[in-house]
């Protein structure tokens, strides 16, 4: 049977490391729910996260998932850490390590109907998306006036490829950005499915 890969999100406290005899980390380990959980480093989160993490903090954990035979026997590797410790600014990106992604921007809606219906909430979902997923660098938040669907508010408009978005849930935002630039899935409907229309 071949490897099954999917994506993962994880949010827990950070117990400690486990590396190599000769001192190079390899695992991270995470406590989810009184579970302890090992998870390997990509090769280039080793260098770096050592001294970047402090023991009892909360962190955010994404990678890949990858079952072997058996769905209940999985592997965890991962690419990217978020911090969230209270004292830590909540838009502070960690090391990551993605494929690399398409460059665009996010147009969001800013005008009085958006905002009443969640697009302020809509905004920062998309701001720790970005960074969650490492593509701070690489999209653009731009605020818009009135996209003249108000009915659908709140509303974004994903480019490129003018992909208009409305009624998009705080919780469905980083799943739809991950599908749309990193996946590189040009044609997606997130949920509700008459929530995007392609021009």
């Amino acid at each position: 049977m071949h490897n099954q890969v999917s994506s993962f999100q994880l949010e827990g406290q950070f117990v400690g490391f486990l590396g190599k005899p000769g001192g190079q980390l390899k695992y991270l380990r995470i406590l989810v729910a009184q579970q302890e959980l090992r998870i390997k480093l990509a090769k280039d989160l080793r260098k770096t996260l050592g001294q970047e993490l402090v023991l009892g903090e909360q962190i955010q954990v994404f990678g890949e998932k990858k079952f072997k035979g058996n769905l209940s026997e999985h592997k965890l590797k991962a690419y990217h850490v978020n911090r969230l410790d209270p004292n830590s600014s909540p838009n502070t990106c960690l090391s990551q390590v993605l494929p690399s992604p398409k460059s665009g921007k996010i147009l969001l809606c800013q005008k009085s109907d958006c905002l009443k219906r969640g697009g302020k909430k809509l905004y920062n979902a998309v701001q720790q998306a970005l960074c969650g997923l490492g593509l701070e660098g690489h999209i653009k938040i731009e605020a818009t006036s009135c996209q003249k669907r108000c009915k659908q508010a709140p509303n974004m408009v994903l480019m490129p490829g003018k992909v208009k978005c409305g009624q998009i849930s705080a919780d469905a935002i980083a799943t739809l950005i991950e599908e749309y630039y990193l996946n590189q899935q040009p044609a997606f409907h997130p949920h509700p499915p008459d929530s995007v229309k392609n021009n």
